[in-house]
């Protein structure tokens, strides 16, 4: 899995984590192994659930960029092992998954749909921001980064730097691989006061579920990987944290997992400060070649154009489940899930959830 995947939450810490969040939520993880020549050649980390019909996804959320992982000269056939397995061995009757728009796998998955026993339909909108993920480069130091950003950009955060100055006595202080206790706490002080608790208390949630499997996992990565880093950022007035970044750095790229800040402070913008100086660090170490942000959140466009999408594929056996796949993928291009008839769902026992990305 190391060797032949590039995403920091596909390592056994992240995973183990996210398996036991998955049953929490009653669903089944399910990691399919193909072997070839008495040795591992891919990993299918999927989870599985009955709901009215059998649904199949990938374990990771989709911003989490999840793929299935092969060794190129297995891809293929491992590709269609696994869609018999799923098929066939545990008879799922929607395969849902959210794949990078770049996958060598998408390819071989619409070829095996060609022949019309397997039905795929394919969702792609910039409308959701976890159907696609700014990437910012960062082969160059910050003075030739923001010097090619412009003037307007240079003068905004001086602007910023000018209303922290008035505001009070900040910094911005930076933990990495040590101090963990400090750094977890700090988080869910922000967190506590974060922008985001509105959403949580109508999901009744306490905290972010993310934040745990993230941490968690970080904290097994660090120990037990050599190519992986984890660093956060904190944004500090009078003492006190307003807003954090907390960053994964894996190979040579940056993933920039979680960010919030106090919503008390948010005049001062304390939240895109906070980033700004983590991607101002970044593109001063050598081994860091680029920032992926995991979403399209808008302000991401302050610091890169360049968007890469994601594709849902929803795959089916059986004519009435495929007809009605279809018709909930075009009408979602337009509408809201909550939008489509509900009286369709009951009758085929299909809960709207599991049409939710």
């Amino acid at each position: 899995m190391n060797r032949n995947s590039q995403n920091p939450l596909h390592l056994s810490g992240f995973v183990r984590q996210i398996m036991d969040f998955s049953q929490s939520r009653g669903w089944t993880p399910t990691i399919l192994v193909i072997s070839a020549d008495s040795k591992i050649v891919g990993i299918c980390p999927l989870m599985t659930k009955k709901m009215g019909i059998r649904v199949v996804k990938f374990l990771h959320d989709g911003w989490f960029s999840p793929d299935l992982v092969f060794e190129e000269q297995y891809r293929e056939i491992g590709v269609n092992l696994t869609l018999d397995f799923l098929l066939e061995g545990l008879r799922c009757d929607l395969i849902d998954l959210t794949l990078p728009m770049g996958s060598p796998n998408l390819k071989i998955l619409r070829e095996r749909c060609r022949d019309g026993k397997i039905c795929l339909s394919e969702y792609v909108t910039n409308r959701d921001s976890e159907m696609g993920h700014r990437i910012v480069p960062a082969k160059n130091t910050w003075d030739e980064f923001s010097g090619a950003k412009g003037w307007r950009f240079r003068r905004k955060w001086k602007k910023k730097k000018r209303k922290l100055d008035r505001a009070g006595s900040w910094k911005i202080v930076r933990i990495e691989n040590d101090n963990r206790s400090d750094a977890i706490k700090k988080i869910l002080e922000i967190e506590r006061t974060s922008w985001k608790r509105a959403k949580r208390i109508q999901r009744k949630e306490k905290i972010d579920p993310d934040i745990p499997v993230i941490w968690e996992g970080s904290q097994h990565a660090a120990d037990t990987v050599p190519s992986f880093n984890w660093g956060v950022w904190f944004l500090e007035l009078d003492g006190k944290p307003i807003a954090y970044q907390l960053v994964l750095q894996y190979k040579e790229v940056a993933y920039f997992v979680k960010t919030s800040y106090n919503e008390r402070y948010k005049r001062l913008s304390p939240g895109a400060y906070v980033i700004n100086s983590a991607i101002r660090d970044m593109c001063n170490r050598s081994e860091v070649k680029e920032i992926d942000f995991l979403t399209d959140l808008p302000f991401y466009q302050t610091w890169t154009s360049k968007r890469l999408p994601r594709v849902r594929i929803a795959m089916t056996q059986g004519f009435v489940l495929s007809t009605l796949i279809r018709f909930i993928v075009a009408v979602e291009r337009y509408l809201p899930v909550t939008y489509i008839p509900r009286l369709i769902l009951e009758r085929l026992s299909i809960p709207s959830e599991i049409l939710r990305a």
